[in-house]
């Protein structure tokens, strides 16, 4: 089993990325990497529409993004952890744009059963350091609407999300 970890923080090993590498330490045999946006290239949307996925989920923009989807189709289950800023990190909001421009263009022109990443399963996770639970919604609900839609994950992702919510307003206010 393969694993994928999604820091979306901008800031090299933040806090993001030390709450995965402690979801993700001590998995008997389970293979674990960790991409962190802050690490890689990814340029925002260029809203390309007569471009966009001539070929289901290819981007024309020339960057990391390609090698970090590859990383999320060949990964049995991915977990995104994104930190609450101002709001979400620009990077990784830009990421984001990318994957559902993609969804939306492939759909578009080449019909349903062509995405690769559908019914995968996923986790999400947020931090703040504000220690506000609210904050943690928001980034969720983000999240949410962006990831999970996008690629219709199954319902064992809702559920997950519900258990992380709970862990989650623990985590924020226990940490300030």
């Amino acid at each position: 089993m393969r694993i994928l970890g999604v820091s979306g923080s901008n800031r090299k090993n933040g806090n993001s990325y030390l709450f995965l590498k402690e979801v993700l330490k001590d998995l008997p045999q389970v293979d674990t990497e960790i991409v962190q946006i802050a690490e890689v290239n990814i340029k925002p949307c260029e809203l390309c529409i007569n471009s966009c996925s001539l070929k289901p989920f290819k981007c024309i923009i020339d960057d990391d993004f390609a090698v970090l989807f590859e990383k999320m189709k060949v990964a049995d289950g991915i977990i995104f952890a994104c930190p609450f800023y101002f709001y979400v990190p620009a990077k990784f909001q830009a990421f984001l744009e990318r994957i559902s421009c993609l969804d939306y263009f492939t759909l578009e022109r080449h019909g349903k059963g062509h995405n690769p990443l559908a019914g995968k399963p996923c986790l999400l996770i947020t931090v703040s350091a504000s220690g506000a639970s609210f904050n943690a919604f928001q980034i969720l609900h983000h999240l949410q609407e962006f990831i999970i839609s996008s690629f219709r994950w199954n319902t064992k992702a809702y559920q997950r999300i519900d258990i992380l919510r709970d862990n989650i307003f623990y985590f924020t206010k226990s940490h300030t």
